[in-house]
């Protein structure tokens, strides 16, 4: 999913009337947590080394990291966030809850899919 996808797709369920340069940055947000907490936690290549950071200079059609069919995970991200910043708290714990569910789908096809990195540990007596 591109980012521009990703915004189009949460206006279309959530109207709204958040800037791009926002949705762009909770996007660039995710994408840290996703590259920090799921990719860098397995065995990566050394292209997969870069955490991608967005801004309202990137290109729209720019490619995230997670792949269908597991990436409603940055629409229910947004809506989240939307909600979240209208202080709409029942509609965004619903989204939130999406999101969560998104977020281990995603965790559990990546721990299928890669092997976590085993962190070697010496004690010393």
């Amino acid at each position: 999913m591109t980012i521009q996808q990703a915004m189009d797709k949460a206006d279309r369920m959530k109207p709204n009337m958040m800037p791009a340069e926002d949705k762009i940055g909770f996007l660039s947000e995710i994408e840290g947590k996703i590259h920090e907490e799921i990719i860098m936690t397995h065995e990566h290549t050394a292209e997969e080394e870069t955490r991608p950071e967005y801004d309202e200079d990137t290109d729209p059609t720019t490619e995230m990291l997670v792949p269908a069919p597991y990436d409603m995970i940055y629409v229910y991200w947004l809506m989240a966030q939307i909600d979240h910043l209208n202080q709409e708290m029942d509609k965004y714990n619903n989204d939130r809850s999406l999101f969560e569910d998104a977020w281990g789908n995603f965790a559990d096809y990546w721990n299928r899919k890669k092997m976590p990195i085993q962190r070697n540990r010496q004690f010393w007596i």
